[in-house]
């Protein structure tokens, strides 16, 4: 019987082992190898297989962005001119936050990317803070003056009293979280 010559990993050239990868061939210890369906993978040729997955262009990054931002002003302006009631805002975010989504699943033509989910969280986080700028500011001009503000600082005004407000955060977190959570993959 002839004796074989002990393989080593890759990796790590002092352990011995017998498993290869199934698809470059090349031998890992049982620490380097992921299990997949089809059997042990190293995790280099793993990652080439899952970047194959995304599809996305750079336009579809700028159309997340775009459409994720006004999507969501408008979504963030309800959720400003709701304002304090958050019970309600507890079931209206995942609800918008699921349109926004859907809305730029719909732009990108359902085609994926590593990073949309942050850059869709981003568009969210700011198309929701000027939404709630925004909207008021209409309420003033359309509705009359209030105590006196100049139009100029109106908008950030009432943004930046949105995130003292507790139904208007619990609304970013919750819509940012779905919108995310809908997107990352």
């Amino acid at each position: 019987m002839a004796a074989t010559a002990p393989i080593f990993c890759t990796n790590h050239p002092q352990r011995e082992t017998l498993l290869r990868c199934n698809r470059c061939d090349q031998p890992y210890c049982i620490n380097c190898l992921v299990r997949t369906p089809v059997g042990y993978t190293c995790r280099a040729c793993l990652n080439l297989q899952q970047v194959g997955f995304y599809n996305a262009t750079a336009t579809d990054y700028l159309f997340t962005l775009t459409v994720g931002g006004i999507t969501s002003a408008v979504a963030g302006g309800i959720a400003a001119a709701v304002g304090g009631l958050w019970l309600i805002q507890i079931f209206y975010a995942p609800f918008a936050g699921g349109i926004i989504a859907g809305i730029i699943q719909r732009a990108i033509q359902k085609r994926r990317g590593q990073y949309l989910g942050l850059i869709a969280a981003l568009a969210v986080f700011l198309g929701s803070v000027i939404g709630a700028g925004i909207f008021p500011l209409f309420a003033i001009l359309f509705g009359g003056r209030g105590a006196g503000v100049p139009l100029f600082f109106a908008a950030p005004l009432f943004a930046l009293s949105s995130f003292f407000n507790l139904g208007f955060l619990i609304y970013l977190v919750l819509a940012i979280g779905t919108v995310y959570a809908r997107l990352k993959n």
